[in-house]
């Protein structure tokens, strides 16, 4: 079973030691940020299943780079901070947290609060199509997404494939192992981020066209999923071909 990914987003090494070892002991994968910058980058490239974030950054105010994460919204979040005041709590969690952990953190009680958040966010939350009012157009034969406005993007097979399947779920998961092997035609190795990369991708494409930016979702350790189908349009193919 895929080890669960925790990015730490803390810049005080003696914290991070701590945390960091607990975690790996308790078979967690780490990745470490001091800062908000190289939070946003990290978060990227290692893909997360939770956050852990501090407060108190010497370049961002935590509060903002809680806000950007919650928007992304594909990993929990999880605020460990010194400030335990009550205003603080009641904001992180109206911006976006999962949860709230005042320092210096139980250890065992984070990996099972890590674990806690993990488990209640592995299902998505679809948003309905009338919600979001936009209908992108797909036209398999040539391979083009069409946006409300007119505006159209050309897709990679890959690109193309991994949405036919996306949709062909019919709001229901797939699995990485199963995009790969559908979109690039290959099996998925460990530590193979390609299908991630290959997802952000697509997902860059369609938002470009004014889709939100919960039109794929990640499940989790389950894949993606495209929780509401509805909000694509698929073009029937041209007579003759």
């Amino acid at each position: 079973m895929p080890k669960l990914r925790v990015l730490i987003v803390e810049d005080t090494p003696t914290v991070v030691a701590a945390i960091e070892a607990a975690l790996r002991a308790g078979g967690m994968e780490t990745c470490v940020a001091t800062t908000g910058a190289e939070a946003i980058a990290a978060k990227a490239d290692f893909h997360p299943d939770v956050a852990l974030v501090d407060l108190e950054l010497p370049d961002v105010d935590g509060m903002d780079l809680l806000a950007r994460f919650a928007r992304d919204a594909d990993c929990g979040v999880i605020v460990v901070t010194s400030n335990g005041a009550e205003a603080s709590r009641i904001t992180g969690l109206e911006t976006g947290a999962d949860d709230y952990i005042v320092k210096p953190p139980v250890l065992r009680e984070l990996a099972a609060r890590i674990r806690a958040v993990h488990r209640r966010l592995d299902r998505p939350r679809p948003e309905p199509a009338a919600a979001q009012g936009v209908t992108l157009s797909i036209d398999p034969a040539r391979r083009v997404l069409t946006g409300p406005n007119g505006t159209s993007l050309i897709l990679t097979e890959a690109e193309a494939a991994a949405l036919e399947a996306l949709l062909d779920a019919g709001g229901a998961s797939v699995s990485r192992e199963a995009l790969s092997e559908l979109a690039l035609k290959r099996k998925l190795h460990a530590d193979d981020r390609s299908v991630d990369q290959l997802v952000l991708k697509l997902r860059r494409k369609i938002a470009s066209l004014g889709a939100p930016d919960r039109t794929i979702l990640a499940a989790r350790r389950h894949g993606y999923v495209i929780p509401d189908p509805g909000q694509f349009r698929l073009l029937p193919a041209p007579r003759g071909e």
